[in-house]
């Protein structure tokens, strides 16, 4: 019994953790590589007028398409939103590709 449990205890603690992405400064930008989507979760440092803005990379160098992006599972018009920020407030911000060939999408968050 003992030794059951040492060897659980040993690969629970071995299992990666999987944690979702997350900007906590304005400013921050975040990438992953995705085939259609990725997801951030950007949480407030202070209340303020934010933009959030998606795009694609390949090969390191911005992507000519714009990706959709949306807030709390609503969609941004033209790959932006615009939102005020409430100071420990979480928001979660996805972006899609819209075209072939993206080998990374980012997600960044900046005053206007």
């Amino acid at each position: 019994m003992l030794r059951t449990t040492v060897l659980l205890s040993g690969l629970i603690a071995s299992w990666p953790v999987f944690a979702a992405e997350a900007i906590e400064a304005i400013g921050g930008e975040k990438c992953g590589r995705a085939t259609n989507s990725y997801t951030v979760e950007f949480l407030a440092p202070e209340d303020a007028q934010i933009e959030a803005q998606g795009k694609t990379l390949i090969a390191g160098k911005q992507g000519p398409d714009t990706p959709g992006l949306s807030l709390d599972g609503k969609p941004c018009p033209e790959g932006r939103c615009a939102f005020r920020a409430t100071k420990g407030q979480t928001y979660k911000l996805t972006v899609e590709s819209t075209g072939q060939g993206s080998s990374e999408l980012c997600v960044s968050v900046a005053r206007p």
